[in-house]
C-alpha cells in the first residue's frame, strides 16, 4: 500500500505536465502553448540584438503582460534610447518617445512593421494577437525537432480576426506544449520568417525557452536573437500599471 501510494505521489508531482501535453486537440495545445510562454502574468528582463550586413544594435528591455489585454515594454539600455516605452491596453498600442516628449498611437496598418528596428513585428513582440482564438488550427503530423518529440500545426486565420499573418506553422513539444519553432507566411502564402526556440530554463517551477532566434528569409543578412535574462511569472501586476500616465512616466 505504501508503494502505491509512493508511485502516486511521484506521478502526480512529475507526470502532470506530461498529462497536459498529451491531449491531441489542437486548439488545447495552443492555449498550453501560451500559458508556457506568457501565464497569465509576467514580468521579465530581455536583451534584444539585431544584426544585418551593415550594422548591429543590441538592446535591454523589460516587459511586462498581464492576461491577453495588456502589456508594457520599457527600454533600459543603450542610454540613446533609454526609457522609450511601449504599452497595449487593450486593442489600442502607443508607443513613448522621452527625447522627443511625446506619445503615439500605433494604428493596426502598422501593426505587422518592424519592432525597434528588429526581425519581429509591432504584433509579434505585444501579443495582440491570441493564436487559440485568432486561428483554426489542424494538426499536421508528429515529428522529432531538436531532440524533442513535438506536434507538427498548421494555423490558419479566422475570417474577422484581427491578425496579420496568411498562415502560421508551430511545432511544440509533446511533454508541455513548448514551442520549439514558429514559421511564418504573409498572405500570399510566402515563408517570411521563422522563430527558433531553444535554451530551456526553469524559472520558479516553469521551464521556458531563453533564446529566441528570429530568422528572416526575405533578407539572409538579416537575424534579430531575444534572450531572456530572469523572469517571474503568475504576478499580481495592478491594472494601473498599464496606463499612458505609468507609460510616460520615466524613471
Amino acid at each position: 500500500m505504501k508503494r502505491i501510494i509512493a508511485w502516486a505521489i511521484v506521478f502526480f508531482l512529475f507526470g502532470v505536465k506530461t498529462l497536459l501535453a498529451a491531449t491531441s486537440d489542437p486548439t488545447t495545445l495552443l492555449e498550453q502553448m501560451d500559458n508556457v510562454i506568457r501565464g497569465t502574468s509576467h514580468d521579465m528582463t530581455v536583451t534584444m540584438d539585431v544584426k544585418t550586413k551593415r550594422w548591429e544594435r543590441h538592446y535591454k528591455l523589460r516587459v511586462w503582460m498581464k492576461g491577453l489585454n495588456y502589456a508594457l515594454a520599457r527600454v533600459l539600455a543603450p542610454p540613446k534610447v533609454e526609457g522609450e516605452g511601449f504599452l497595449r491596453n487593450q486593442t489600442r498600442l502607443w508607443h513613448y518617445l522621452p527625447s522627443a516628449e511625446r506619445t503615439i498611437l500605433i494604428p493596426p496598418s502598422l501593426m505587422l512593421d518592424d519592432f525597434m528596428g528588429s526581425d519581429f513585428s509591432n504584433d509579434d513582440f505585444v501579443k495582440m494577437s491570441y493564436l487559440a482564438k485568432d486561428y483554426e488550427a489542424k494538426i499536421l503530423g508528429e515529428e522529432e525537432m531538436d531532440g524533442f518529440g513535438v506536434y507538427h500545426l498548421e494555423l490558419m486565420p479566422h475570417p474577422d480576426a484581427p491578425v496579420t499573418y496568411g498562415k502560421l506553422e508551430v511545432w511544440l513539444r509533446k511533454m508541455d506544449s513548448a514551442p520549439v519553432r514558429l514559421a511564418f507566411f504573409n498572405e500570399k502564402m510566402g515563408h517570411i520568417r521563422t522563430l527558433h526556440y531553444s535554451l530551456f530554463k526553469t524559472f520558479g517551477t516553469r521551464e521556458v525557452p531563453t533564446i529566441w532566434r528570429m530568422e528572416n528569409h526575405k533578407d539572409k543578412d538579416r537575424e534579430t536573437v531575444v534572450a531572456i535574462l530572469d523572469a517571474t511569472y503568475e504576478i499580481d501586476i495592478p491594472d494601473s500599471h498599464f496606463t499612458r500616465q505609468n507609460l510616460e512616466k520615466y524613471p
